[in-house]
């Protein structure tokens, strides 16, 4: 059964989390969309299909968590995650991982990322990062 604790009443709009989708993938970006939207408690403020897309919508902007694909950086995927991590230290960053192993994970804790989600189980691993995003 799914975690719908976040449908809750919509809070007003400084109760919610805005939200980055960064995929090089649109139809995965519309995925992620429609499980927010059903999820509730965030607005998608924008999407990126590249890392210089993310800069320049992150920087100076109110987005509270990034989605990230991780496949969609540089070639070292995780260095990049890490210099992101260090331009906007109060970026919340959720890695979107095509392989989620233990060591990725790891991995991407590491280098800067805040939370790691798999690809093929957004609707029951994107509750817990939203409920963490809400209390910080």
């Amino acid at each position: 059964m799914k975690d719908l604790s976040l449908q809750m009443k919509q809070p007003p709009r400084s109760q919610r989390i805005q939200v980055l989708v960064a995929d090089k993938n649109a139809h995965f970006r519309e995925t992620v969309r429609r499980v927010l939207a059903r999820l509730g408690r965030c607005d998608v403020s924008g999407e990126a299909s590249t890392i210089s897309e993310v800069i320049t919508q992150v920087t100076g902007s109110n987005i509270d968590l990034l989605l990230l694909d991780v496949e969609m950086v540089t070639s070292d995927r995780l260095a990049e995650l890490k210099r992101l991590a260090t331009r906007l230290p109060d970026l919340k960053v959720a890695v979107l991982l095509s392989n989620d192993t233990p060591e990725y994970r790891q991995a991407v804790q590491h280098y800067g990322g805040h939370f790691s989600v798999a690809k093929d189980s957004l609707e029951e691993q994107l509750p817990s990062v939203l409920r963490s995003v809400l209390a910080s």
